[in-house]
C-alpha cells in the first residue's frame, strides 16, 4: 500500500480499488480504498469508506481491520476516533503485538506519552523481533524530550536498545525519531502574547482594560475560527470531531478507573484560575495603590464567577452525569477549591464596596489569590503523577 501510494500512482490504485474489487474483498477493499482517498486529501470520501470497513468487518477479521482503520484514520488526522478503533482492537486480538504499536502511535500523537510508551513496551514484549515494535517503542521514548530536546535521563539506556535494536531488524533511521512540529513554539508564543495582555490590564487604567478584554475574545475567536476550518478540512465538522473526543473520553474512563480521578485533580487545578485573572488583578492593583473603579470590580467579579459555573457545568456535559458526580466529590478536592474561590472573589468585592480601603488590607487579598493558585498547581502536579505512577503499576 505504501509503495503503490509512495509513487503517486493513484490512477493505477483507483484502478485496482474498483467497485467490484471492494466488492470482493469486503472491509480489506474498503480501507484500501480509504488510504488512497486520504493520500489524494478527499477526507470526507476516505473516512466514509473507513466507516463502511468497521461496519461489515467480521468478527474474525475484526483485529486486522481495527489496526489498519487506525492508522487510516492517523493519516487524517483523525487521532480521537484512532483511538476508539485502537481500544477495539486490542479487545480484539489482546495477545497481538500489532494493536499495541497503533496504541502507542496514537497515545504519542494526542500527548499522551507515559501511555504510549506502557503501549511501546508491550507490543516490544509481544514481538522483540519486529522492526515496528522497536520503532514505535524508539517513537515514543523520543516524543518525551524536553524543552532542550534531550530525552529524560531515565529513558535514555532504553531508547539506545530500541534503536540500535530496530536499525538491526532493517528499520531506516529516519524512523525512529519523532519530529518536533511548532506546536510548542506556537504555544508559548500564545503564552507570551497573552501574558503581554495580561501585563497591560495590571499596569494601565480602565481603558486598557477594556482594550485588552476585546484582544482576548478576538484571540480566542480566531483560534475557534481556525480550529473549525482544520476540521473542515479533514471532512469531519468540529461538533462531530468534538462529540467524538468526548465518547473516546468516556469509553476510556469505564476501561480505566484511575482516569476519573486524575480527570478530578484537572478540574480542581483549574477552579482558581478566573479568580486569578479577575479579581486576582483587581486585588494587585489596589494593593499597588492604583484601585479600579467599583463598576469595574464587579464586572470581573461576575466573570470569575461566571467562568467558575462554566467550569463546573462543562464537567457532566464532557464526562458524563456518573462520572461527574465521582469528579465533583472526589477527595474533597473541587469542594475545597470551590469554597476558596468564593472567598478570594467574594472578598475582593467585598472590599472594593468598602472603599478606602488601606494598601495593607489589600495585601493578603492579593498575595491570597496568587499562593492558593500557585501552590494548588504545585499540589495537583505532584498528586497527578502520583496517580500516573500508580495506574501505570495497576495496568
Amino acid at each position: 500500500m505504501h509503495s503503490l501510494v509512495g509513487q503517486g500512482r493513484f490512477a493505477e490504485a483507483h484502478a485496482l480499488i474498483s467497485d467490484a474489487f471492494v466488492e470482493r474483498n469486503g472491509s480489506a477493499g474498503y480501507l484500501l480504498r480509504a488510504w488512497v482517498l486520504a493520500q489524494e486529501q478527499r477526507p470526507a470520501e476516505a473516512r466514509d469508506a473507513v466507516d463502511w470497513a468497521l461496519a461489515i468487518a467480521s468478527p474474525a477479521e475484526a483485529g486486522d481491520v481495527f489496526v489498519l482503520a487506525g492508522v487510516v484514520l492517523l493519516s487524517l488526522d483523525e487521532a480521537h476516533a484512532a483511538l476508539t478503533v485502537a481500544l477495539r482492537a486490542t479487545g480484539a486480538d489482546p495477545d497481538g503485538w500489532e494493536p499495541s504499536v497503533l496504541l502507542s502511535d496514537v497515545y504519542r500523537r494526542l500527548g499522551r506519552i507515559p501511555d504510549a510508551i506502557a503501549a511501546a513496551r508491550r507490543a516490544v514484549t509481544l514481538a522483540p523481533r519486529e522492526a515496528e515494535a522497536q520503532i514505535a517503542l524508539a517513537r515514543s521514548l523520543s516524543a518525551g524530550r524536553g524543552v532542550f530536546g534531550r530525552i529524560p535521563r531515565r529513558n535514555r539506556a532504553e531508547h539506545r536498545a530500541a534503536a540500535e535494536r530496530a536499525l538491526t531488524l532493517g528499520a531506516a533511521p529516519g524512523q525512529l525519531v519523532v519530529p518536533r512540529g511548532g506546536a510548542v513554539l506556537g504555544g508559548v508564543g500564545l503564552a507570551v502574547f497573552l501574558g503581554v495582555q495580561l501585563y497591560r490590564i495590571e499596569t494601565g487604567g480602565t481603558w486598557e482594560l477594556v482594550a485588552a478584554g476585546i484582544v482576548f475574545g478576538v484571540t480566542f475567536g480566531l483560534i475557534g475560527v481556525l480550529a473549525a476550518m482544520g476540521s473542515r478540512r479533514s471532512g469531519v465538522s468540529a461538533r462531530t470531531r468534538l462529540r467524538g473526543v468526548r465518547a473516546t473520553t468516556r469509553t476510556e474512563m469505564v476501561g480505566d478507573e484511575w482516569l476519573w480521578r486524575i480527570a478530578a485533580v484537572h478540574v480542581a487545578t483549574v477552579l482558581p484560575l478566573p479568580a486569578l485573572l479577575t479579581t486576582g488583578l483587581v486585588a494587585d492593583r489596589a494593593w499597588r495603590g492604583a484601585p479600579w473603579p467599583l463598576w469595574s470590580v464587579a464586572l470581573l467579579s461576575a466573570a470569575g464567577l461566571a467562568a467558575v459555573c462554566a467550569v463546573l457545568l462543562s464537567v457532566p456535559w464532557w464526562y458524563g452525569e456518573m462520572f461527574a458526580r465521582r469528579i465533583l466529590r472526589y477527595a474533597g478536592l473541587v469542594r475545597l477549591q470551590l469554597t476558596a474561590t468564593g472567598l478570594l472573589i467574594g472578598g475582593t468585592l467585598a472590599l472594593a464596596v468598602r472603599g478606602r480601603t488601606s494598601t495593607e488590607a489589600w495585601a493578603p487579598v492579593a498575595l491570597g489569590h496568587l499562593f492558593w493558585t500557585v501552590g494548588g498547581w504545585l499540589a495537583a502536579s505532584v498528586f497527578s503523577a502520583r496517580l500516573h505512577v500508580l495506574r501505570r503499576r495497576a495496568l
